[in-house]
């Protein structure tokens, strides 16, 4: 009798781990994502955008390094200023044109950095931009699509009143130096 008892007690804690066992596969099955169908989208979509990364990858590779250098050049004659206030121009038309208020726009020309590039010295921008939100979002959309090249590096939310919102931003700029 002893012996049937503990064949019993064994069986059951092996149809435990078996269902146990069965309920974890079933849950992996059922698994967003884990189905056959899903696994060969997500491998088409994978092998898609390989294909356009060797598409765009040809493309540079045969590009003709005068070809090149004469696109850096008018790149930096349209988008790289030669004065200072060129920059303040802009930044001023951008804020006239998407209504917000900036009281003070900072110029970090002390710590201003050399870059890699000849002749070109990054300008380091801080400012805090205040209006309702479609205006801030205006404003930071402007930037982005400017002529002059500004790199928006840090956005910081320091408030809210009554719909309007307060931006701090922080932004890089170039400037040609002078010859």
């Amino acid at each position: 009798m002893g012996d049937l008892q503990s064949t019993r007690k064994r069986f059951l804690i092996a149809a435990v781990a078996l269902a146990a066992v069965n309920v974890l596969l079933l849950a992996y099955l059922l698994w967003p994502g884990s189905s056959a169908s899903a696994q060969d989208e997500q491998e088409a979509a994978l092998q898609q955008r390989n294909n356009s990364l060797k598409a765009e990858l040809e493309k540079w590779k045969g590009s003709d390094p005068a070809t090149t250098r004469a696109d850096l050049k008018e790149f930096y004659a349209d988008n790289v200023p030669v004065r200072s206030s060129q920059i303040s121009e802009q930044l001023e038309k951008i804020i006239k044109d998407t209504g917000v208020r900036a009281p003070a726009i900072r110029y970090s020309q002390e710590t201003a950095q050399k870059t890699a590039l000849p002749s070109v010295q990054q300008i380091k921008v801080e400012t805090t931009v205040t209006g309702d939100y479609a205006k801030v979002a205006k404003f930071i959309n402007a930037m982005e699509q400017a002529k002059l090249l500004f790199i928006i590096d840090k956005v910081s939310f320091s408030g809210q009143e009554g719909g309007t919102v307060t931006l701090q931003i922080t932004f890089n700029t170039f400037l040609k130096e002078s010859a």
